[in-house]
This record gives C-alpha cells, sequence and structure tokens, in this order.
C-alpha cells in the first residue's frame, strides 16, 4: 500500500469523486464522512490550521482517506470540528482497516509541526479506535483511549407500531399520551421541507431556534446558520436531507433536522415553538419522525451525540463515542 499527503483545503475537493466512491464501500462511515459534509465545512474551518488529506491506495484505487489538520497548538486532528460533527474518524474498506491505519500513521509522521494526535469523534462499533490504536502503538507513540461521549439509538424493529410494542408500558403510553393532548388543541399536520419550500423552511427553523432559552437560543448565531444551509441544501440535492415540521393551520410548532441515509435516520438538531411547551409539540414530531423512518425502511434511529433526556423516553440505548490520543514521544 502507498500513502501520501496532499496539503491546502483544495486536496478536500480535488478527490472528492474518489472519496465518495470509497465512501460507499464503508459500510461504517456516517454522511458526516461524506466530502459533502467536508465541503460544507471548509467556509467555517479555522483559518489558522493547516488541512491535509492522507490518502491510502493499492496502487490503483483509493483504499483509505483521513482528512485531519494541524491547529496552532501543534496537534493533530480529524479536520471537521467535533462541535458539529458527532462521528469523525478515516473510511477504509472494511478488510482494509489496519493496513490504512498503519498507512496512515507512516504518512502523518511525514506532516511537520505536531506533538499529540487527538482524534474525538471514533463510533466505537466502527473498528477504527482499535485499528487506530495498534498502529499508533506500532509507529512508537504512547497511546491513550478514553469516553468522549454517548450516541443514543433506537432499533426500528421493522415498523413504528411494532417498535411501539417493544417498549415498556410506561414510555409507550407517555408517547401516545403527548400525541392525544396535543391533537386535542391543535390539529396538526406533519411534512417534509423540499426544493420549493426550503429557503423559507431554513429561516423559520432558525427563528425558532433563536427563540429557544439559554445555550440553544444562541448556538444559531450567522456562522451556524449559514453551515446549516450549506448542509441542507447540499444533502436535499442528493436525497438525504429530512427537515421535518409539524404544523397547525400552516403555522409551525416543531421542526427536526435530520439525515436518512443507509438505513439510518440521523438526527442533527431540533427546535420548537416554546409558546407551547406545555403541549410538547417537539416530543410529539420526534414521535412522528421516528414513524417516518420507520416507513422508509430505516432500521436505526441514532440521536447522535449527548445524553438530554428526552432521547431515552423514547427507549434509546447508548452507543459509545471514543477519543484516542497519541503523543511521540
Amino acid at each position: 500500500m502507498d500513502s501520501v499527503v496532499r496539503f491546502g483545503l483544495e486536496s478536500l475537493t480535488d478527490v472528492a469523486g474518489a472519496w465518495a466512491l470509497l465512501w460507499e464501500s464503508d459500510p461504517s462511515s456516517t454522511l458526516f464522512h461524506h466530502p459533502q459534509f467536508a465541503r460544507a465545512w471548509i467556509p467555517a474551518s479555522d483559518p489558522s490550521a493547516r488541512p491535509a488529506l492522507i490518502e491510502v491506495s493499492d496502487g490503483t484505487d483509493l483504499v483509505g482517506l483521513a482528512p485531519v489538520s494541524v491547529g496552532p497548538d501543534g496537534v493533530l486532528r480529524f479536520f471537521l470540528d467535533p462541535e458539529v460533527t458527532d462521528y469523525l474518524g478515516p473510511i477504509s474498506r472494511p478488510e482494509l482497516r489496519d493496513v490504512v491505519a498503519e498507512c496512515a500513521f507512516e504518512a502523518m509522521a511525514t506532516i511537520p509541526g505536531w506533538t499529540e494526535a487527538d482524534f474525538a469523534g471514533l463510533d466505537a462499533d466502527s473498528g477504527w479506535v482499535e485499528a487506530l490504536a495498534r498502529a499508533a502503538k506500532a509507529a512508537g507513540l504512547e497511546v491513550q483511549e478514553e469516553p468522549m461521549d454517548v450516541a443514543p439509538r433506537v432499533g426500528l424493529l421493522g415498523d413504528f407500531e411494532a417498535y411501539l410494542a417493544g417498549l415498556n408500558s410506561k414510555l409507550r403510553h407517555e408517547i401516545r399520551r403527548k400525541e392525544r393532548r396535543l391533537a386535542r388543541e391543535h390539529e396538526y399536520a406533519i411534512r417534509l421541507s423540499d426544493v420549493a419550500t426550503l429557503d423559507d423552511d431554513l429561516e423559520a427553523f432558525f427563528r425558532m431556534h433563536r427563540a429557544s432559552d439559554g445555550p440553544k437560543g444562541h448556538f444559531m448565531h450567522e456562522g451556524a446558520a449559514s453551515l446549516f444551509t450549506r448542509i441542507a441544501s447540499a444533502f436535499l440535492r442528493h436525497g438525504w436531507l429530512r427537515l421535518a415540521w409539524l404544523e397547525s393551520a400552516g403555522v409551525p410548532l416543531a421542526a427536526v433536522f435530520s439525515f436518512s441515509a443507509r438505513g439510518t435516520w440521523s438526527v442533527y438538531n431540533s427546535a420548537y415553538d416554546h409558546r407551547h411547551r406545555e403541549l410538547a409539540p417537539g416530543m410529539v414530531l420526534m414521535a412522528e419522525t421516528m414513524r417516518l423512518a420507520a416507513e422508509e425502511g430505516c432500521h436505526t434511529f441514532d440521536f447522535l451525540r449527548g445524553s438530554e433526556p428526552y432521547k431515552y423516553r423514547f427507549g434509546a440505548i447508548d452507543a459509545s463515542v471514543r477519543r484516542l490520543r497519541a503523543r511521540r514521544t
């Protein structure tokens, strides 16, 4: 296997076609690993960091890839920001995990200016934690693995009613109770954004977000809104965006910003009208998006990173997200 390092932001777009093909061959990769997500992030990336793309080939085809960057603090990280990217890591054909990890660390040794690697956002089920740890140790680095976060997930069991039947009676009753209570107060409908509605829907989503209490209300600044707009536009073109709305008489009460690909529906962000907090429109819409996911044939409903209590009211079970640190001795 051969590994090369290409420096500069242009490296992240020059190989987008080969990157997308490789992504298709890696069943553990998520939409956060797709070049379209990296392209959306580029305008928001730290201009003081030095990006590089590690490519591993078998002499003919690209078999492994890892976008990284070295910050002004001398730490080598995956290129994307873990604050807005729930899963991070390389991609490769699954049978080549260890070979690609070894080649990646060989390539990293040629990148100047770093003394420590901090690889956050590794899905514990992907196999990359173990492969990278073995490769780092073989390269003579001191390695430390630690938990970073959890990503609660729900198995949809084939259809929504089967999912509900699998819940304990208390959770199932609570979901049904909230649906009935909202329906008594408001005749509501569920819809998904499309090309014709996306621009207006995003503005409505941002307004709803900014009206939230506490840190959530400050999250959707202009930079974050621009990132969400780029992600939404790119993912809608590829058929991955699921921006779901709960509306009453055309007035939005809640929204869930999600993605769907490879049988997994991923909840990236959400907001609701706090004037109707007592009716729990956000919780009702979350249940409805789970119904949509089941009808679409999704087998996994991923709430992504974070242990917010509402996720467990739907019976979510934690998956582990890990961090790997490797220090040059």
